[in-house]
């Protein structure tokens, strides 16, 4: 083949895969609102994007039969029907509930949405390759051009696209890309038209692939893709819970798959591989054992860890492509190591374990993919390893029930663990046996790992939720993130503590509602502990939103926090729902008071936080009604983002002065409905404090515009 031909085939490549990883974030921002914004959107995101790849590369894979001319007149057909009859992010609705099917909520939407677009535009590179195979050449290197591709539109989006353009121009872009990508194909598929009836069929020049061939295919592509979607919501939840975060492992993983596919970059050396065997030890007890200090060492050793395993994975699928005219069958069994790594991930993990163990069971996973040589030598028999592991895990067992009765305090865990750990890095040359080993270090922590002050461990859709006793309270997080506390000897008390304390701001503002006999109908969004409701005035109607069925279940019960028990008032309703959602379907005027309680995490649910939503939230408001929000957040400046979307809105806003305990602000249509408030408790917040920040609407939301600068 001449060389502008392969220049053709490059571009073509690597501008579909630019246009399929614009889609994906593209995608997600549409349908993140519908589902509280919570990080296993992108986890179900992720799951439904692999299954379109599955079903693209199983197109190409089954039409590589057909006669050459057929196959393109189908394929640029299929692609000239979706440009004009199937526009993407066209709007339906689903006959489904985001919170009680949020899973398949999520698959269906995206099908709706973006499917036809994506399958197709996920076929150019295993199609382009497969011609390119036809005319003599191999093709494996074009693998490393989509991904560098991939990698460019993933960085592209947030830093770029995002922020310069609303959701409706991004749309639109992205329709126009997708013709232009059209044509691109079509070009390619010129020789193909041209030729005759017939199948041009490329005699292989070795044997088929056995079973087990392929099965090692699906297993070198499945761990990676565990490991991605693990150390993303690890490292989101557990370390630093920032915005933007999961763009690193998901960059991580895409420039694995180019440096392992590229002909000019060599293998990983086996210096390399034996340290992440070292790595994966340490990883394996951090994450059974919950450390999350020092923090920015754990998350560079997660990612590196990320970025090793899946490069040594991604070589050895790259070192054992078959033969060309394989090679449809070959990425479609990529897809299906792809597809299981994000069932597994995302539906199998959050149903069947109470924790996050589906990652390190990756991280012992992946150290099965490195290569024979250096200390790698061939597995022994399995009698011997099962016996070694059985042992290992009842040694480890049974010190941590005999350490558990002494008093040696935080040093336990350590001392229970450290000889398993010790015998388990001995034994790194065998494969198998290591693996083994670091599986039972898991199944040990499962009996043991806990420091002793964990309650209760709960998983959902929507994340671990833990109940903690610490010190003389008792708290709920989320990660890292604290969602309320309870003291032990205030439980028959309706005492709120933390960003609900009564010396805080909150406390200040029902001071003052109180003092001027402002009573009526509240709605809350976000229910966390239940300690708001120690504000509510007895008779006094209180509606409280909540998104997550865990939350409500934990806040609900006794045995853990009290506060909805001695609640204020008994006209309570909690029910399980979206906030916008719930506050929208209010009658107009009819409450005295809104408060947002949903920002305090990285994940934060900008739908709640935008013009639209804040017209809602007036609307529902009677005269003199107000809107209360907690804007507290380690990362994001959102007073910034508030004072934006105030002035835009030409309402008035106060602020509470700062303090070490939360920040809050009250929004209202009037100076008059504020002026109650003192002026050095609550400053207002104008267009002085919003800066050059962007008013934040449902077409456009940036969380880097948001980012606190070094200053703030």
């Amino acid at each position: 083949m001449k060389s502008p031909r392969v220049a053709l085939y490059t571009i073509t490549i690597f501008a579909s895969a630019m246009l399929l990883f614009m889609v994906q974030p593209l995608a997600g921002r549409e349908l993140l609102p519908r589902l509280g914004g919570v990080p296993a959107a992108w986890t179900a995101c992720l799951l439904f994007f692999q299954a379109a790849l599955l079903t693209g590369y199983g197109y190409v894979w089954l039409s590589s039969k057909w006669p050459e001319r057929v196959r393109a007149i189908v394929h640029v057909g299929l692609l000239v029907a979706v440009a004009l009859a199937f526009p993407a992010f066209a709007r339906r609705e689903i006959a489904l509930s985001p919170t009680a099917a949020p899973v398949r909520y999520a698959l269906s939407f995206l099908a709706l949405a973006v499917g036809a677009p994506f399958v197709l535009l996920s076929t150019t590179s295993p199609l382009l390759q497969h011609w390119l195979a036809r005319e003599g050449q191999r093709p494996y290197a074009l693998y490393a051009a989509s991904n560098v591709g991939s990698l460019a539109s993933l960085l592209l989006y947030p830093f770029a696209i995002e922020p310069l353009f609303a959701l409706s121009a991004q749309e639109s872009l992205f329709r126009a890309l997708f013709v232009a990508v059209a044509v691109l194909v079509a070009l390619c598929a010129l020789p193909a038209l041209r030729a005759g009836g017939r199948a041009e069929q490329v005699a292989p020049s070795g044997e088929p692939p056995t079973a087990m061939r392929r099965a090692w295919w699906v297993f070198f592509a499945l761990v990676p893709t565990m490991l991605l979607s693990g150390a993303t919501t690890h490292i989101t939840l557990e370390l630093a819970p920032l915005p933007l975060l999961w763009v690193v492992p998901l960059a991580i993983y895409l420039l694995s798959f180019v440096l392992a596919f590229s002909t000019r970059v060599a293998a990983p050396p086996s210096w390399l591989a034996r340290a992440s065997a070292l790595v994966a030890v340490v990883l394996v007890f951090a994450t059974v054992v919950h450390a999350n200090n020092p923090v920015w060492v754990l998350v560079v050793f997660n990612l590196g860890y990320l970025w090793v395993a899946s490069w040594i994975s991604h070589r050895r699928l790259a070192d054992d492509a078959p033969d060309p005219a394989y090679l449809p069958e070959f990425y479609a069994w990529l897809a299906v190591g792809g597809v299981l790594g994000t069932l597994v991930t995302a539906v199998l993990a959050p149903v069947a374990l109470p924790d996050l163990w589906e990652y390190p069971i990756a991280i012992a996973l992946a150290t099965a993919t490195r290569p024979l040589g250096g200390i790698v030598r061939e597995d022994g028999k399995w009698r011997d390893d099962l016996a070694y592991v059985a042992a290992v895990l009842a040694a480890t067992v049974a010190l941590g029930f005999l350490l558990k009765s002494t008093r040696i305090g935080l040093v336990r865990v350590p001392l229970t663990f450290a000889p398993a750990l010790l015998l388990v890095y001995r034994v790194m040359g065998r494969r198998r046996r290591f693996v083994l080993g670091l599986l039972a270090i898991i199944a040990a922590g499962a009996f043991v790992g806990d420091t002793g002050d964990r309650r209760l461990v709960t998983r959902s859709f929507f994340g671990v939720l833990r109940v903690v006793d610490e010190g003389n309270a008792r708290r709920l997080m989320h990660g890292t993130t604290l969602h309320g506390a309870q003291r032990f000897r205030e439980r028959e008390q309706c005492n709120p503590l933390t960003y609900y304390a009564r010396r805080g701001p909150l406390g200040q503002y029902f001071a003052s509602e109180t003092a001027r006999g402002s009573r009526g109908r509240t709605v809350a969004i976000g229910l966390g502990t239940g300690a708001v409701l120690c504000y509510a005035s007895p008779a006094e109607p209180w509606r409280v939103l909540e998104i997550n069925a865990d939350v409500l279940r934990i806040a609900r019960d006794p045995q853990w926090f009290t506060f909805i028990r001695n609640a204020g008032t008994r006209d309570l309703a909690l029910d399980l729902d979206d906030g916008r959602l719930g506050v929208e379907r209010e009658r107009d005027g009819s409450l005295r008071r809104i408060i947002v309680d949903a920002f305090n995490s990285d994940s934060v649910p900008a739908h709640l936080l935008t013009r639209e939503a804040l017209r809602i939230y007036l609307r529902k408001l009677e005269p003199g009604g107000r809107l209360v929000m907690h804007l507290s957040n380690r990362v994001l400046d959102l007073e910034r983002v508030l004072a934006a979307v105030v002035v835009a809105e030409g309402v008035r806003a106060r602020t509470s002065a700062p303090n070490e305990v939360a920040t809050w602000a009250i929004v209202a249509k009037t100076d008059a409905d504020l002026a109650d408030l003192d002026a050095r408790a609550w400053p207002r917040l104008d267009a002085a404090r919003a800066g050059t920040q962007r008013a934040w609407t449902d077409e456009y939301s940036s969380l880097l515009s948001a980012v606190r600068t070094s200053a703030e």
